[in-house]
């Protein structure tokens, strides 16, 4: 039995600055599951965003330039807050901190919500903030470490849609790839952080059958290229560019590699074990949180070559290794980060009533 929260009107905004990245992508899936849950849905986001079709679909989009000027910056938040008025929203909920100084202010009709996929920076622009979401617990206990109530802080996890039956696998053959080629993949922004370097560097000490597929783009890719050059190993390292849609790309590759020093979560160790991959991370926060080591994914220490390297030849060195952490990586998004689980927490945070879901 399903308990009744509220009746309140279902219907929420979101106020969402972000440009492209695995926080989007999970930006427009929450909105959809949301939306498949009979909630009512406004969002406020940057003009020109590659996915404002996508979320167009199910959701009011309303495209703003959010200026830094001091009175312009007071004029759109007057905006916001009257079409969220406007609109009958019974929840607003901000999308990373830079979102934080835009909120409106919460009242006994609207509450105020902030979403953090990262560290928290600071409370310095959370004045409007009644709640803060973390998707991991790392990030909540640092806020709280950092000062933030822990009577307004929860962790929800993130999702990820099922991918369809008929889904199909883009050519390696497009890509300079073998087909009978063991390739590794690693997807993200190119900064310090992500650790492509560790990528290439470990594909130079492998045998010359594995390849590595970086999905991404950034401040760093032409250092990337050049170190792929300097270790001989340009015909086996891949750059395949920024891609809306990962997962054909996921789907031609043989193992996931998550080697990010810092990472809050890992939305990429969920679309692995989405496709069906095995998973291999870093020991970073979030994968720390997600795998459990042998069983639905193997860990490496941060930035140990050595240590991803050996990860990488004991996966391919058992074929019954590969098929249990492809198993148990199944499972765990089916048993704990599934959409409509995911999506009822936020119900709850929110007081809406779920009862007819």
């Amino acid at each position: 039995m399903v308990t009744k929260l509220s009746n309140r009107p279902r219907k929420l905004a979101h106020i969402h600055l972000g440009v492209d990245g695995g926080a989007e992508r999970f930006f427009v899936r929450l909105s959809k599951a949301l939306a498949e849950r009979d909630v009512e849905q406004i969002a406020f986001i940057r003009p020109d965003r590659s996915w404002r079709d996508e979320l167009a679909r199910h959701c009011d989009v309303r495209e703003l330039t959010f200026s830094r000027s001091h009175i312009k910056r007071h004029f759109v938040r007057w905006h916001i807050t009257h079409e969220i008025k406007k609109f009958g929203a019974s929840s607003t909920l901000g999308w990373m901190s830079p979102a934080s100084k835009w909120l409106p202010k919460p009242g006994p009709n609207m509450r105020t919500f902030l979403r953090l996929g990262d560290w928290p920076d600071g409370f310095h622009t959370y004045g409007n903030v009644q709640h803060l979401i973390g998707n991991t617990p790392d990030i909540v206990a640092q806020a709280i470490e950092m000062g933030w109530p822990a009577d307004r802080a929860t962790v929800i996890s993130n999702f990820v849609e099922p991918l369809p039956e008929d889904l199909k696998p883009v050519d390696r053959a497009a890509y300079n790839t073998p087909s009978d080629a063991i390739v590794l993949v690693h997807l993200g922004r190119f900064v310090q952080r992500k650790r492509f370097d560790l990528m290439i560097k470990a594909v130079a000490q492998l045998p010359q059958t594995v390849h590595a597929w970086l999905i991404g783009d950034g401040e760093l890719m032409n250092e990337m290229i050049a170190l792929a050059r300097s270790l001989s190993v340009e015909d086996r390292v891949h750059f395949m560019g920024w891609q809306r849609d990962p997962a054909p790309y996921l789907k031609a590759a043989d193992i996931l590699v998550c080697p990010t020093d810092d990472e809050p979560l890992g939305n990429i160790v969920l679309e692995g074990w989405n496709v069906g991959l095995p998973v291999i991370a870093a020991a970073s926060p979030g994968p720390s949180w997600l795998i459990e080591n042998g069983v639905n994914g193997l860990l490496f220490p941060c930035g140990d070559v050595e240590g991803l390297i050996y990860s990488v030849r004991n996966t391919l060195a058992r074929a019954d290794k590969i098929k249990s952490l492809v198993k148990n990586g199944t499972q765990s998004l089916e048993q704990n980060l599934s959409a409509i689980s995911i999506s009822d927490q936020y119900l709850r945070l929110f007081s809406m009533d779920i009862s007819s879901s």
